[in-house]
C-alpha cells in the first residue's frame, strides 16, 4: 500500500506533467500558426527536442540541486530518491537551522534562475525557446520548494527542522508557562 502523501504527490506530478506536455504542444502549434514567414522550420524539431528533455532529466537536475545545496551548507549528503513519478531530496539525520533550510529549498530556484534568464536575454529570438524551455520547468519544480519554504518561515525563533524528503519536521524550544 502507496502512502497517502506520495499517492497525493503522484497526482501533483502527473497533472504537472500533463500540463507542461500539453502547455508545450498547444505553445508549439500556435507558435508554428503564428511564425514569421522567413524563420527555418527546422528550429521546431529542437524546441520539441528539448521540451521532451527537460520533462524526462529535469526532477533529476532539481533534486541533485537541492542535493549540491545541502552540501554545501551541511557538508553531509543527503539521500536523493526517484520513484514513480516522484523525485525527492533529503535525509532524516540532517538537522537545519531555519537560514539552512531556506537556502537548501530556494537554490536550484535561485541558482537556475540566475544561470538562464541571461540566456533568454542575450541569445537571439530564434534561440530562446531552448534556455525558456528549462526556466519554466524550474519555476513548476519550484511550487512545492515555495510550500516547504513557507512552513519552514512560520517555524518558530530557535527551532529546527529534520527535511525527510516528502515532508519535513518543525521542533521549536519549549516555552516557559
Amino acid at each position: 500500500m502507496l502512502d497517502p502523501k506520495l499517492r497525493i504527490l503522484n497526482k501533483l506530478n502527473t497533472f504537472a506533467l500533463i500540463t507542461i506536455l500539453s502547455g508545450s504542444a498547444v505553445g508549439l502549434v500556435l507558435n508554428y500558426c503564428f511564425r514569421m514567414a522567413g524563420e527555418p522550420g527546422g528550429m521546431y524539431s529542437i524546441y520539441i527536442l528539448c521540451g521532451v528533455t527537460c520533462c524526462l532529466i529535469y526532477p533529476y537536475v532539481h533534486e541533485f540541486a537541492h542535493a549540491l545545496a545541502i552540501v554545501l551548507v551541511k557538508r553531509h549528503v543527503p539521500a536523493v530518491k526517484f520513484g514513480k513519478l516522484a523525485a525527492w531530496c533529503g535525509s532524516p539525520d540532517i538537522v537545519f537551522t531555519k537560514a539552512q533550510y531556506v537556502f537548501a529549498a530556494s537554490f536550484p530556484f535561485l541558482f537556475y534562475s540566475a544561470l538562464l534568464i541571461p540566456f533568454c536575454v542575450l541569445l537571439p529570438p530564434l534561440y530562446f525557446p531552448i534556455p525558456f524551455m528549462p526556466l519554466t520547468y524550474n519555476l513548476f519544480g519550484s511550487v512545492a520548494d515555495a510550500f516547504m519554504l513557507r512552513k519552514a518561515l512560520t517555524a518558530p525563533r530557535g527551532g529546527i527542522i529534520v527535511d525527510g524528503g516528502t515532508e519535513i519536521v518543525i521542533y521549536g524550544p519549549v516555552q516557559n508557562m
